[in-house]
């Protein structure tokens, strides 16, 4: 008995010791913290950047970095919450060996929140036509100017590089040009405020996406100067998440994309002999380089030593590339935050040409309760750009037998001995010291009021520029040498200043009742802006070494003045979007813009825009039929917008007081006020309005594998601004005025494909095809063409206009216009009378091109990836400088290798002979196409693995070329996009990248 008391205690001893140790191990189990980690990847395996993932029930949580690895601290229990914008959330259970790796899956194009005006909104809601740039294409060219990296890459929108110096500034168009005289340039929205300071000073690598609102609904919202388009920037700002740090590193070589191809020394001489024998009738010892008069007594000189120049090679560089940004962002569910620091260094590929650039950014949002939540955000740029740069025309254009330097090592003013092509560096060594600072803040307070669905947003913007340029030309620079008994030197100072600022305050409704769904929006928005300007000059100083700084002391041509503007809007703006069953869709704005630009009589203007979409793909008739179709949306929009993009105070009548009268035989020069041809306002000065109507069709087809959008629009501008000539009986010539109209048409075509989908291999493609065409509908009512101006009605707004040549005349042809020889160019005689005058010339052909088109690249295999970019412009009129012969060469200078022009013996030249003078004066055009490669990228992520093991959580590096060539039907020019065959060069630059997240 007792035995079996032991054995039935014994048993319940280890029963409830096994029962405690079980429980203890559960209870650890469900307790104990582990590191989880693991990728967050999207359905073609690549890594999704900044996935939040929660603890289900706590509050702490994380984010993904930049390869989507993330590591959080979870028990063996817990259930991780996945979250991502466009995609489904996931809700998965902790794995025990401490891995979890999620593939999140949805239709992240049709669920992709969007930046639209004041607001956001899924892709699959918008009634208005818009385009995204995300961060893969706003990282597919590897330069530190935002705007390059944009180049054809999104329908509609026209960037173009006219001086391709560092730092400078683009041309911006949407849709084309609407009007003649006034501001073509679209509206910058900067983190929600209005932004008129240079893209060129944004950091690229801060920008999370750009919105390109195109038609007349999706730019309502700003009415002031929306008819040409806004841009909506949005920065990036910080994420709920431990701290992330994060180094952008990109290091590079540049060189101009090409040179012109200028005649070398043997090919000269025999250019110069061909002048002199046509022209001047030279034979014999006449023609000799050395005993003859072909070419200048230094060129003789050197022609007899053997020396030559090549002058490109002095003017252009290898130029070298450093940009570097540190940021750190992170955040808790109350306050998040991201900070950066940026430098870049670049040096232009033309000697003394130079960008340096200091950027800080921070963005700080905060949430103090439910009900509010207020946000700011800084940025400070510092750029420095001075330098006096060669003159590349002078440089292009030298004889090569010119000398460059004399005996001492200056610098010869007059190679040639010729006046009018010096030497291209003969003031490169004057000091001149750039600087600009730009201050941008912007701030919000959002508040939920105690109404459900009711908020309250205010935005707060204020911009602050200065810059200040001095510039010294010393004694060891042509423009400030002695002059006889004058002192050298000469001095500049300018200084420049700019400030505004926006308040805003929107009141907003939104609420969903069954099927319906709507939202209202109502505006309050005042803005003003000042500018002003200092600027001090003179020449003659004792000594260089003060160089600006004692301009005080200049001896003579002492100059000083000054300048103010400012201007002011107010506005009001309502919009309603309603949706039902979120297949129909509706938009309704309405805004009040007052300007005082304008006169007393018209400072306000309403500009309404109604726009609304369906959802036909929804439809059960081709949801049912079509299983290939994923989604098809119908959008039709028209409304008004308006341009106010003219300088203040054209209503005011303007005195001028830069002329200084001299009253009397013995009387002192002084300054003067007068009314000038053009100083006359006009009150009645008011509002250019742009209609528009816009059909836009998007889709996605086979399970989101081939989408797109294509849109076609038609725009009427009305009450143009423009100058107006009237008879000079008046007192005046010239008045500011609302005449005229234009018309504005084109089509926009964007498609994106997935072309391979494997688990280790994606091909992704995307083409942008855009078609614009603009004319002159009326000018100023009277049905007349207005000749001097270049503008004609029924024509495009830029055209050339100008005689038109038709080919070359020859030897033994029939010349049927008198005053003409062989070799000279045939004209288009319009008329037929025999004789070339104004009334035969024509328009040529409009200076914008028919139509755009790129082909973007990307692929990616494991963690290798690489893209390329190709851009293209078609079938633009141009300006043929090549042919110009005459003002290439003045008789004189350079001209380009094997250039096809007439001499007896060669009579089916296609440029026009050496001894044509060209009387008439007319130019040479040619309609120009060119591809670019603009960009190909290659890179390697390095497995997260070993990306641990050396201490950091993910590294990228790529290697680039940006503008690799250039296919074109024209050869001879620096920059594509520049009429000017010597502007400054498209450059070409090699690029490696470093990313490493921490």
């Amino acid at each position: 008995m007792i035995q079996k008391i032991h054995i039935w205690l014994r048993s319940w001893i280890m029963s409830a010791t096994l029962s405690v140790v079980a429980t203890n191990y559960v209870y650890s189990q469900a307790t104990d913290q582990i590191n989880v980690k693991g990728q967050v990847t999207n359905e073609a395996g690549e890594g999704l950047k900044g996935v939040s993932i929660m603890i289900k029930g706590a509050k702490n949580g994380v984010q993904t970095d930049a390869n989507g690895h993330y590591t959080i601290r979870a028990s063996r229990t817990a259930t991780l919450v996945f979250t991502y914008i466009g995609f489904n959330n996931q809700e998965i259970k902790v794995n025990p060996s401490g891995v979890n790796d999620v593939k999140l899956s949805g239709n992240n194009v049709l669920d992709q929140v969007v930046v639209v005006g004041y607001g956001t909104a899924k892709k699959k809601d918008l009634t208005g036509g818009l385009a995204v740039v995300g961060k893969e294409q706003l990282s597919m060219v590897s330069t530190s100017n935002l705007m390059d990296r944009l180049v054809g890459q999104v329908a509609g929108f026209s960037i173009t590089t006219g001086e391709a110096a560092p730092g400078a500034s683009q041309t911006l168009l949407i849709r084309g040009e609407n009007s003649i005289s006034a501001n073509n340039s679209p509206l910058i929205i900067l983190d929600g405020i209005p932004y008129s300071g240079s893209l060129a000073d944004i950091d690229p690598n801060n920008v999370e996406n750009l919105s390109i609102l195109k038609d007349a609904s999706a730019s309502a919202i700003y009415g002031s100067r929306a008819a040409n388009g806004v841009i909506l920037i949005q920065t990036k700002r910080g994420a709920l998440g431990r701290a992330q740090v994060n180094y952008k590193g990109l290091i590079g070589m540049a060189e101009p994309m090409q040179r012109i191809n200028v005649m070398g020394p043997n090919e000269y001489i025999r250019f110069q002999q061909d002048i002199a024998r046509i022209r001047q009738g030279y034979t014999g010892a006449l023609l000799d380089p050395i005993a003859g008069d072909i070419i200048s007594v230094t060129e003789r000189g050197n022609y007899a030593k053997g020396i030559t120049n090549n002058w490109q090679d002095y003017v252009f560089r290898k130029a070298m590339t450093m940009d570097h940004q540190l940021s750190i962002s992170g955040g808790t569910e109350n306050t998040k935050y991201m900070a950066a620091l940026a430098a870049l260094d670049q040096e232009g590929v033309v000697y003394n040409s130079k960008l340096s650039r200091l950027n800080i950014t921070t963005n700080v949002d905060q949430t103090f309760n439910k009900w509010l939540t207020t946000g700011v955000g800084l940025q400070y740029t510092r750029k420095s750009d001075g330098g006096i740069t060669p003159n590349l025309e002078h440089a292009i254009k030298q004889s090569p037998y010119g000398s460059y330097k004399d005996e001492s090592g200056k610098y010869v003013p007059e190679p040639m001995e010729y006046s009018l092509i010096v030497n291209p560096m003969r003031n490169v060594n004057a000091i001149q010291d750039r600087y600009n600072n730009n201050f941008f803040l912007s701030g919000y307070a959002n508040i939920l009021l105690p109404v459900e669905g009711l908020s309250l947003r205010s935005n707060f913007g204020y911009n602050y520029r200065n810059g200040f340029t001095g510039t010294y030309y010393g004694r060891n620079t042509f423009e400030g040498r002695d002059q006889g008994t004058q002192a050298g030197g000469s001095a500049s100072i300018n200084n420049s200043n700019y400030n505004d600022y926006t308040w805003e305050n929107l009141l907003k409704y939104e609420r969903q009742i069954g099927d319906h769904r709507f939202d209202v929006t109502g505006l309050f928005s005042m803005q003003k802006t000042k500018s002003w300007s200092t600027a001090q000059s003179g020449a003659g100083f004792v000594t260089d070494d003060t160089e600006y700084f004692m301009i005080g002391s200049a001896s003579r041509l002492v100059s000083n003045s000054a300048s103010l503007s400012e201007s002011a809007m107010l506005s009001y703006m309502g919009r309603i979007n309603y949706a039902y069953k979120g297949k129909y869709l509706l938009t309704l704005t309405g805004r009040t813009d007052g300007a005082s630009v304008f006169g007393i009589n018209n400072k306000y203007a309403f500009f309404p825009v109604a726009a609304a979409a369906w959802q036909i793909g929804e439809e059960r008739f081709l949801k049912d039929n079509a299983k290939w179709l994923d989604m098809l949306k119908i959008r039709l929009s028209y409304g008004a917008n308006g341009n106010q993009a003219i300088t203040p105070y054209r209503t005011l009548d303007r005195l001028y007081s830069n002329v200084k009268y001299i009253w009397g035989d013995d009387g002192t020069a002084v300054t003067t006020a007068y009314l000038a041809g053009d100083g006359v306002g006009n009150p009645n000065l008011k509002w250019e309005t742009t209609y528009s109507t816009n059909l836009g069709l998007d889709f996605q087809l086979f399970n989101n594998r081939l989408g797109g959008t294509i849109d076609a629009y038609l725009s009427k501008t009305k009450d143009l601004l423009m100058t107006r000539t009237v008879p000079i009986m008046n007192g005046y010539n010239r008045i500011w005025d609302n005449i005229g109209a234009t018309q504005n048409k084109g089509i926009e075509v964007t498609l994106n494909s997935a072309n391979v989908k494997g688990e280790n291999f994606q091909w992704n493609t995307t083409a942008v095809f855009s078609l614009n065409r603009d004319k002159i509908v009326e000018l100023r009512g009277d049905g007349i063409d207005d000749i001097a101006n270049n503008w004609f009605i029924g024509q495009p707004l830029r055209v050339f206009y100008d005689y038109k040549m038709i080919g070359v005349w020859q030897n033994g042809e029939t010349i049927t216009v008198d005053g003409a020889a062989p070799g000279a160019a045939k004209l288009y005689d319009r008329d037929g009378n025999g004789k070339i005058e104004a009334s035969d010339r024509v328009v040529i052909g409009s200076k914008n091109p028919r139509y755009t088109a790129s082909l973007a690249n990307r692929f990616s295999y494991k963690n290798f990836y690489a893209s390329a970019l190709v851009t293209g412009v078609f079938d633009v009129w141009r300006d043929d400088h090549m042919a110009n012969l005459g003002a290439w060469t003045f008789g004189i200078t350079n001209y380009v290798h094997d250039a096809n022009y007439w001499t007896p013996e060669n009579p089916n030249a296609t440029i026009v002979s050496p001894g044509y003078l060209n009387p008439l004066g007319h130019g040479y055009y040619k309609k120009v196409s060119y591809v670019q490669v603009k960009n190909i990228t290659f890179g390697y992520k390095l497995p997260h693995k070993i990306a641990k093991k050396i201490g950091v959580n993910g590294i990228d590096i790529n290697a680039s070329v940006n503008n690799l060539n250039t296919i074109s039907n024209i050869r001879e020019v620096l920059n594509y996009d520049n009429t000017w065959m010597a502007s400054y060069p498209t450059a070409r630059s090699y690029m490696f990248g470093l990313n490493v997240n921490f």
